[in-house]
């Protein structure tokens, strides 16, 4: 079994229905946050052959088996990745895996990108990740890794997404609006962003979400947004302070005209009165 994984600009909800259950592994702001939808069973496709997740204002469909969705279903996006989640329970080795995830044998498989225990094998690559399932009945955990896996995406496609308003800004040279864009980010942070998302008492996931988050360089990424609206905010700054300079300047250079024009009639003032003193004097002396 396997899914096809993308992010989508949209889904119509008339088709699926929402999962009532919450992902409580999750912290409590991105469990509130995701939402998770199935397919209703029609003529054409059996309930749970499509799956979507919402989270961020980021959706993400999942596809069983490679079935073809029409677009009433949902709305493609253009240009974006496909993704592969493998669910296996034979015993198969590096090889192959590499062969089903990437094409060729030339996936490294070690524990970079590889979790390995009695129950489960987990190994990713670049593009989606396979499920060993080494005992019966690891559907629920297929189901929460690939959760956390799309958890991932939304990460990366959220840091995408600042990153273009980023070069939108320094495109346009509008800095002003990167005060409205820090704030945005940094209230993101703080409500969804997490090292680690998942409870420290789910160990087993937590475990795999820290393979997760160093393989994709999630924090990479994050850093590099984060230094860059950083930068942005002090062009911002030396832009003000230029304004600012530039302004006192044009209120200093109309400061001195206004006291050269009253100099200026100062001194007719003063030789009208020396005129009208020598006048007054010839008329005395005279």
């Amino acid at each position: 079994m396997y899914y096809q994984v993308k992010i989508i600009e949209n889904f119509c909800k008339d088709k699926f229905k929402k999962d009532i259950g919450t992902k409580d592994f999750f912290h409590i702001f991105l469990a509130q946050n995701l939402e998770i939808y199935t397919n209703i069973e029609d003529q054409k496709y059996v309930k749970g052959t499509i799956l979507i997740y919402k989270i961020f204002d980021i959706c993400i469909i999942c596809i069983k088996n490679g079935v073809s969705v029409s677009q009433e279903y949902c709305q493609f996006k253009k240009g974006v990745i496909d993704h592969v989640v493998v669910y296996t329970d034979e015993n198969i080795n590096d090889s192959k895996i590499s062969q089903l995830l990437r094409g060729s044998s030339t996936l490294k498989i070690d524990k970079s990108n590889c979790y390995d225990n009695p129950d489960i094998k987990v190994v990713f690559s670049e593009k989606g990740f396979l499920f060993q399932a080494k005992f019966s009945n690891c559907e629920s955990k297929f189901n929460d890794t690939m959760t956390m896996f799309v958890l991932s995406l939304a990460y990366r496609e959220k840091m995408e997404y600042y990153l273009n308003l980023t070069s939108s800004i320094i495109e346009k040279e509008n800095y002003h609006d990167v005060i409205d864009i820090k704030k945005d980010f940094y209230t993101f942070n703080l409500k969804y962003f997490f090292s680690n998302p998942v409870h420290y008492n789910y160990q087993q996931k937590h475990s795999i979400w820290k393979i997760i988050f160093k393989y994709y360089d999630i924090l990479e990424q994050h850093q590099e947004l984060k230094v860059q609206i950083e930068n942005l905010v002090d062009i911002l700054h030396i832009e003000q302070n230029q304004e600012e300079n530039k302004k006192g300047k044009i209120k200093e250079d109309k400061r001195k005209k206004i006291e050269m024009v009253f100099l200026i009639i100062g001194g007719f003032v003063t030789l009208a009165s020396l005129v009208s003193a020598y006048k007054d004097a010839m008329e005395l002396f005279g």
